[in-house]
């Protein structure tokens, strides 16, 4: 794939934000300011005038469906989760920030200052995903060409580690992370490089985790180590780390760091790249000045930094529409669409490479280190208070950084967890501190009492099984089922019925 550098764009679009209601909406408006309207048919009255505008809603899309009644939209899917709405006889379309600005304290103004931000860098308005691509596109100077095997750059592509001990309550504990854990690795000064392209070498070539090759093994882990140093893809979106007999393929620097911890590598395929490559060097140092913005703007550009490297392995299967029977949004229809070769499949091995250097990190600086972690999540552990932080720890982005004390913690489930802070935290609240993966701080709370306790993680790239859970025939359709009744009981109904 050829990717052009980008021209800033000319023209800027304005932008709005969305507080749906039942039957009411409130918008706010770069050029018009606040909006406000009652009533199903002033809701579509004001969402049609905001046509020209890139529309925003700052937390979950369904609340838009009350505003005028579900049968007024149409919603685009991707992997069985709504990506936008876009309401009937109009190009007013919607899609959602993620919550990652809903704890601001004046979520517009964090908005508007990142707008503005990207603006002066020719990025116009659009979704967290097509604004991280422009900004990376804006800060080449030379076209790029990057290409590889879609099916071997995808067989190396795993999500985060995602597990916890037991869910249960611990006590005199901290939250500690990886600053910038994946935007660091990809662009800072001591990243390692990528592979414009890879080409198959001898299997007895030198595995080097500086590199960014890729092999095929079979590894043995023994069952009684501390823990499972490599994923494994068990189904579609569900992958498990697992100790005994493995086999699969992986970058070089994942498979490195599972020798260090004491696993036996046998390749039986390899590739080496032919070219090296920085691509995100210049930007790095943009999304470096952007993490600094005030007024809650960096939480834009942090969003959209982070999500860069996700976008290399996307695929164009699994997509649809949704319309609804009813106004409530009870009665989905939903409508495949015929899957299409995207042009991002060749460039998976830059995914793949990305999301094993943080695992690396989480394995050999984290887990393989005097900790016994009660949570882990993705480049984030919870661990005892009296534990050393890692050596490479500090406030700059690419550092362990202690992020909370938690003198109690309950864990129901990875990436759900309340907590008791210290006095001193400076935040007025009631007694813990909820966390659910990818809602606001007041959403959590709620969410939290609907999980249920289990050791499945469902919100990350994949559904993560822990270790002691069988996956063969059945089995694995039976941790499937599990995972989708978690998130049922937790988010309610499904928007689609898939």
């Amino acid at each position: 794939m050829k990717i052009e550098p980008k021209n800033p764009s000319k023209t800027i679009r304005p932008y709005a934000l969305l507080r749906p209601g039942y039957r009411s909406l409130g918008a706010t408006s770069s050029t018009r300011g606040e909006l406000y309207a009652q009533g199903p048919n002033r809701c579509y009255e004001l969402l049609k005038s905001l046509e020209d505008h890139t529309v925003y809603v700052s937390g979950s899309l369904r609340g838009l469906l009350l505003t005028t009644g579900a049968r007024c939209w149409q919603a685009t899917t991707w992997r069985g989760r709504i990506t936008s709405l876009t309401l009937d006889g109009s190009k007013t379309k919607v899609s959602s920030l993620r919550a990652i600005i809903s704890d601001t304290p004046d979520p517009f103004r964090a908005l508007s200052v990142g707008m503005e931000w990207l603006s002066g860098l020719g990025v116009s308005p659009g979704s967290l995903s097509s604004m991280a691509w422009s900004l990376w596109r804006s800060t080449l100077s030379d076209p790029l060409s990057i290409a590889f095997s879609p099916e071997i750059g995808r067989a190396a592509l795993y999500g985060g580690r995602q597990e916890i001990r037991e869910a249960k309550t611990f006590s005199h504990m901290v939250s500690i992370d990886i600053t910038a854990a994946y935007p660091h690795s990809m662009g800072s000064e001591i990243a390692a490089p990528y592979a414009s392209t890879l080409r198959e070498v001898s299997k007895e070539t030198t595995i080097d985790p500086e590199r960014p090759g890729i092999a095929q093994a079979e590894v043995f882990v023994d069952p009684h180590a501390r823990f499972a140093p490599l994923p494994v893809r068990i189904a579609d979106e569900i992958i498990q780390w697992q100790t005994g007999r493995i086999s699969g393929v992986w970058t070089w620097s994942e498979l490195d760091a599972a020798r260090q911890i004491g696993a036996e590598v046998k390749v039986s395929r390899c590739w080496a790249p032919v070219r090296e490559i920085r691509p995100f060097s210049d930007w790095w140092r943009v999304v470096l000045e952007g993490r600094s913005l005030p007024d809650g703007g960096s939480a834009i550009v942090k969003a959209i930094s982070s999500s860069l490297w996700g976008l290399f392995g996307m695929v164009g299967d699994d997509r649809g529409d949704v319309r609804w029977q009813d106004d409530h949004g009870d009665r989905p229809i939903f409508v495949g669409k015929a899957p299409r070769t995207m042009p991002h499949a060749q460039m998976a091995h830059i995914a793949s490479e990305t999301a094993a250097r943080v695992r690396r990190r989480m394995l050999l600086e984290g887990l393989a280190g005097p900790y016994a972690p009660v949570h882990v999540d993705t480049d984030g552990i919870i661990i005892r208070k009296s534990a050393p932080m890692p050596e490479n720890s500090g406030d700059a982005p690419g550092q362990w950084r202690l992020k909370v004390k938690m003198p109690k913690v309950e864990i129901r489930a990875p990436q759900v967890y309340r907590y008791e802070c210290s006095n001193l935290c400076g935040i007025e609240h009631m007694k813990y501190h909820y966390v659910t993966a990818g809602t606001s701080k007041g959403e959590a709370a709620e969410l939290f009492e609907r999980v249920p306790q289990t050791k499945i993680a469902i919100y990350g790239r994949d559904v993560v099984l822990p270790p002691g859970y069988s996956y063969d025939g059945d089995e694995t359709e039976r941790w499937s089922r599990e995972a989708r009744s978690v998130q049922a009981a937790t988010f309610g109904r499904p928007m689609i019925g898939v």
